[in-house]
């Protein structure tokens, strides 16, 4: 089996202000490797949270190449960005393009593209970056097994 990447959409209440539950929606990513397993795992991680209902809406497979995290105190959001990865076929001498999907964390799209430049820098690949869009991922959960 290979460890994935899920996005799961969840519902559920929790305490809001002045005591009363609140409906919330939001969107998780976890590694793991099967759906019962990242079920399972989602449910333990919010299970503190819930007051009320919990629902799983949504889960599916998603392929992320990298994820690059932020320790900046300011960086609460995850960012899309393709990049596309440019190499030259030896044998054709032809022009290789390959999209790729990071994730990055940040505080906003300039602290995005400055921190994929950051994790990149060290790379050999030429590469464009073709896109950089908020996600609406609230937290990650890593596999830790």
């Amino acid at each position: 089996m290979t460890l994935s990447w899920f996005e799961c959409k969840v519902t559920y209440e929790r305490a809001g202000e002045k005591g009363l539950n609140t409906k919330v929606n939001e969107v998780y990513l976890t590694q793991g490797f099967t759906f019962t397993e990242i079920e399972k795992r989602l449910t333990a991680e919010l299970q503190p949270q819930v007051t009320g209902t919990f629902d799983i809406m949504k889960m599916e497979r998603t392929k992320y190449n990298e994820l690059v995290d932020s320790n900046e105190e300011n960086a609460d959001k995850w960012f899309k960005c393709k990049i596309v990865m440019i190499t030259i076929d030896e044998v054709s001498a032809k022009e290789k393009k390959t999209s790729v999907v990071i994730l990055v964390k940040a505080e906003d799209v300039a602290g995005a593209v400055k921190n994929l430049t950051k994790h990149m820098e060290d790379s050999i690949m030429n590469y464009d970056l073709a896109a950089v869009n908020e996600s609406n991922i609230v937290d990650i959960f890593r596999y830790e097994g």
